[in-house]
């Protein structure tokens, strides 16, 4: 079983890998990362960099699965996964495992590039499970510094004061995103926060062996 990775992070390789090491460690890892493609998406808008993005996942398809972690470049890999099947996003699970847990959900992004196209996945998983939602989206861009110079343990901690000023302020909150990969490590910071909060890399892992072992 192969299962294949478009990153724009290096960060991800070493994430999905211990992953994986706990849930199936006999699963081949194929990683493609191209930081690029974010920075090109963030400057210039998501035209600029599609048809790269499609050419590098259509490249990954000969895996059994093949999951883009990137969530700007998420709305790309959705258009493609109606020709190839076994090509998702990365947040799709996290968004519908969100409308699971009730309808006032607070959503965290740290760039302001998948504002949009979190929510759009978000209402759009709503709308397939039938689910009435009350979607919330904050902005942790003073997080996303500390990332980019791989300061992990002070992203984490913006992340999660962030999302604790935010939950003071809203009455009641039935579930937490960290809607883009690389803010998992703040989950551990907000394990008393109050409502459950998910993370997309574990359940894009399972989903991922889910897709590959149905190949």
């Amino acid at each position: 079983m192969r299962i294949a990775f478009l990153h724009t992070a290096e960060v991800h390789v070493k994430t999905f890998d211990g992953i994986f090491q706990n849930l199936n460690s006999k699963v081949e890892l194929i990683h493609k990362v191209d930081s690029s493609l974010l920075e090109r998406a963030q400057r210039n808008g998501l035209e600029d960099v599609r048809s790269e993005t499609i050419a590098a996942l259509t490249e990954l398809s000969a895996a059994e699965a093949v999951v883009c972690t990137c969530s700007t470049l998420g709305p790309i890999a959705d258009e493609l996964s109606k020709t190839y099947r076994h090509i998702f996003r990365i947040d799709r699970p996290v968004m519908e495992e969100a409308c699971r847990n009730g309808e006032n959900i607070l959503v965290a992004v740290c760039l302001e590039s998948t504002r949009d196209a979190t929510l759009a996945l978000l209402n759009e998983c709503a709308l397939q499970m039938g689910k009435v939602i009350r979607p919330k989206i904050i902005l942790c861009k003073s997080a996303w510094p500390y990332f980019e110079r791989e300061e992990m343990a002070m992203f984490a901690t913006e992340i999660a004061e962030t999302i604790k000023a935010a939950l003071l302020q809203r009455k009641h909150t039935d579930c937490v995103v960290l809607a883009q990969a690389s803010m998992r490590v703040a989950e551990g910071l907000l394990e008393n926060a109050g409502p459950p909060v998910v993370s997309s890399p574990l359940l894009a892992a399972k989903r991922a062996i889910e897709i590959a072992g149905k190949s």
